[in-house]
């Protein structure tokens, strides 16, 4: 099951999941996310799987390419 747009992000692996799970629905390749991202394709691929983590500015590139705002919420 996909992390929910609404619910918190816990760990590298959900982050790559929504990062792959937005650049398919947009209709973009790793290639392309690579080339415009300045990330390795095999590190992307890596990171899209949760084989790997990243730097929080890595994932904020990634997000911002793609559409997605990250943002923290404070806990109710």
């Amino acid at each position: 099951m996909s992390p929910s747009l609404h619910n918190p992000i816990q760990s590298d692996a959900a982050i790559g999941q929504v990062i792959r799970e937005r650049r398919k629905a947009i209709g973009m390749s790793q290639d392309t996310l690579s080339s415009l991202s300045g990330i390795a394709q095999p590190n992307l691929s890596k990171i899209e799987r949760g084989k790997a983590g990243a730097k929080l500015d890595t994932y904020l590139k990634l997000c911002a390419l793609i559409g997605i705002d990250l943002f923290a919420v404070p806990r109710s």
